[in-house]
């Protein structure tokens, strides 16, 4: 009798509550420049993002929705709700229970601080943005300019790859995404804050559980990942000095693995900001160095490189940006240089151009590569 009538009572709950709803959908295309017979040399996908929001009182329901469809390629088919959680907020705290994404981290090219999602190898694997959703229950408890948050993330997500033909598979045997040792929940305890005096901002994170990065093995010819266990120590913070932003990131892992190393991170940038050039258009000029340190059984990009890289806002009605940077291995000198630029149209629609170039040693993973996309939405 309760659950009938819940049921019948359900409508007027809806009803008493607020929805929002908002999301783009449209196409991206690219084509690549390259030496690989066995690769393609373009791409074409639709894709569609909604989000959905719901406000009764203390309660909260998101459900965000993405969906993409390739020409070419049938692993780039699906649809999926990639945060879909339930949060209540109590006076001073909430708790949170679903699937969602976390950005963590204070520089701008790359975080290796934004340990809690796991990479969408789906997406364009330069993109450190693009990750997938992690189930986990979270409890924050909110002081006066700080809040304490713990959170337990429920497993690991596989991680799928693009088929072989396509030119961001870089791996040289046939992937089996089925991930081994994903079971075991992971801890997180993040405790964050922010200056009164001082424009600072900062976080400190403890781990205990499965660290996003993993290492491959060979099974019966096909490649799979394993993931393993570590106790990993984070820190990032943020400060503002006049029209100067000083960055860090911190991390140091211990792990009881036999095939890994303990190994610890550090990067530090700056973005300085000259305002109302060209026309009322201000200039963001960033410096980022990132370093990696471990004995020779684990390995990982950004060991030791600089990166330069420019910020150009046009302060218009559009929103218009153009991003900018170059990356450089200074041990084998490999490079990656991209420039991005992004305007709306008409309030609604959406429109970004990109070029990427790579230039890999001679035996690294990457092959030399040179990449021109567009991507077209309309936003509702």
């Amino acid at each position: 009798m309760k659950k009938l009538a819940f049921i019948a009572l359900f409508p007027l709950i809806l009803m008493s509550g607020e929805f929002e709803y908002k999301g783009n959908f449209g196409f991206e295309t690219g084509y690549f420049h390259h030496d690989l017979d066995a690769k393609r040399d373009n791409s074409k996908a639709l894709f569609l993002e909604t989000e959905l929001r719901y406000e009764s009182g203390e309660s909260e329901v998101v459900a965000k929705l993405k969906g993409v469809w390739d020409a070419n390629d049938d692993n780039r088919r699906y649809v999926d709700f990639n945060d879909f959680y339930y949060r209540y907020n109590f006076e001073n705290s909430d708790i949170l229970i679903g699937r969602n994404t976390l950005f963590w981290g204070a520089l701008e090219f790359y975080n290796f601080a934004d340990v809690f999602n796991t990479k969408d190898f789906l997406d364009d694997p330069f993109d450190y943005d693009s990750k997938l959703g992690s189930w986990n229950v979270a409890y924050t408890y909110y002081l006066e300019n700080s809040e304490v948050s713990l959170i337990a993330k429920l497993h690991e997500e596989d991680q799928k790859m693009q088929d072989a033909k396509s030119i961001y598979n870089f791996l040289p045997l046939p992937y089996n995404d089925n991930l081994k040792s994903k079971k075991r929940p992971s801890i997180f305890l993040k405790y964050s804050g922010s200056g009164d005096e001082v424009q600072i901002d900062y976080s400190l994170i403890y781990l205990n559980g499965f660290d996003e990065n993993r290492y491959l093995s060979v099974e019966n010819g096909f490649l799979r990942q394993n993931a393993y266990i570590v106790n990993k120590f984070i820190g990032f913070a943020t400060l503002v000095l006049g029209d100067t932003i000083y960055k860090t990131e911190l991390s140091y892992a211990l792990s009881d693995d036999k095939k890994v190393s303990d190994y610890g991170q550090i990067g530090v940038g700056l973005e300085h900001t000259l305002y109302s050039l060209l026309d009322k258009k201000d200039l963001g000029l960033l410096v980022e160095y990132y370093r990696y340190e471990s004995d020779t059984k684990t390995k990982n990009l950004f060991v030791n490189d600089l990166m330069l890289g420019f910020r150009l806002s046009m302060n218009d009605l559009s929103s218009s940006e153009i991003l900018g940077g170059l990356d450089i291995d200074l041990d084998n000198k490999e490079k990656i240089f991209f420039i991005k630029y992004d305007t709306r149209l008409f309030d609604k629609y959406k429109l970004a151009l990109s070029y990427q170039h790579l230039s890999p040693k001679s035996d690294s993973v990457f092959e030399k590569l040179q990449s021109l996309k567009l991507e077209f939405g309309y936003y509702f």
